[in-house]
């Protein structure tokens, strides 16, 4: 049985940072972000190799697509810790590669990303302010909210995890969409200048490849959206999906906040390249400024912390991390409660 939640919020923060910053896992990492930005590139290049020199057939722009698709995402990861301030010291150099990975290198607003990710960071399973609960209105996140759903809206949601697929595929197409109008409302002076005139610039150079190699190009394209959506929602699902979820005057701290809600997929050389890091996901809530090269250092720490001092530490192998996923979500549609424990 865990900790009663009164309990969870007595373990302080403190020691566990400064334990943390004793151990040096919150200095900057130059060395490791060359090379991560080097990979990047080599597989942008290589992608943009595929969909220029192959022939153009169904396996061809499919096999192009995907790896557009995979390259997207990877550099979308470096982008997101350039957010966090995790690759620089400078807050200037860090917006700079952000700016780089998303508005042009995915055709994202760097600036859409950033505003919603730090909701999430700072509202963490909040089921009124995490943007990442909002589900576009299509899915629920409490067994109580698919219960109050009637009609056309009680099926869909009966039937949510069996959805989530087909919602990943089009993650990166809403991403666009949702991104570039927030750039043009919300967005004033220098800022929406230069974001869409990066994100301009991403449009404009797939339209100038699909002058120079063929109009299949531009099928190479919408692939590596679904491709790379997917994908990236496969990343980011199993973190927080299936745990607890709280109201925004739900008595929690800091720390309770991060460590219940947050979950880990397992560490191993694949699943940190896959992850980009986000499979260390309790370490990178508790420590957002860490570089994701330090989580694995860092997971020695925290998880020793928690278990001194009686917190959950939540860790799974990947492929248990999607069963988990999707039987949360179907029992949630179901009107059930979804974390297999409660905060009491």
């Amino acid at each position: 049985m865990l900790p009663p939640l009164a309990r969870a919020n007595e373990v302080p923060y403190a020691p566990l940072r400064r334990a943390v910053l004793a151990a040096g896992l919150l200095d900057r990492r130059y060395g490791y972000y060359v090379f991560v930005s080097l990979r990047c590139v080599a597989l942008y290049f290589a992608a943009l190799v595929l969909a220029v020199l192959l022939p153009a057939s169904f396996w061809s722009v499919l096999l192009a697509g995907v790896a557009l698709g995979f390259a997207g995402s990877q550099t979308a990861l470096l982008g997101h810790d350039a957010a966090h301030s995790a690759v620089f010291r400078r807050s200037g150099a860090n917006r700079l590669l952000g700016m780089v990975c998303w508005s042009l290198g995915i055709g994202v607003s760097y600036w859409w990303w950033r505003e919603k990710h730090d909701r999430h960071h700072g509202h963490t399973n909040d089921i009124d302010r995490d943007p990442d609960l909002v589900g576009g209105g299509i899915i629920v996140f409490r067994g109580e909210d698919a219960v109050n759903r009637t009609g056309l809206k009680r099926l869909i949601v009966r039937h949510q995890a069996f959805l989530l697929p087909a919602l990943f595929l089009i993650a990166g197409l809403v991403m666009r969409w949702e991104s570039t109008l927030y750039a043009i409302r919300k967005l004033r002076d220098q800022r929406r200048l230069v974001d869409l005139a990066l994100i301009t610039g991403h449009l404009a150079s797939w339209l100038a490849l699909a002058a120079i190699a063929g109009p299949h190009v531009l099928v190479i394209f919408l692939v590596a959206q679904l491709a790379g959506g997917f994908y990236f929602a496969l990343i980011v699902s199993p973190n927080h999906k299936g745990m607890p979820v709280w109201e925004g005057d739900a008595p929690l701290g800091f720390l309770a906040r991060q460590v219940l809600s947050s979950r880990n997929v397992a560490p191993g050389l694949l699943t940190d390249f896959l992850f980009g890091g986000l499979n260390y996901q309790v370490e990178h809530h508790l420590f957002p400024t860490m570089p994701r090269i330090n989580f694995r250092r860092a997971r020695t720490i925290v998880r020793a912390y928690c278990r001194a001092h009686g917190l959950p530490y939540d860790e799974t192998g990947l492929v248990q991390s999607y069963i988990r996923l999707f039987g949360a979500m179907h029992r949630i549609g179901r009107g059930e409660l979804a974390p297999e424990w409660q905060l009491a």
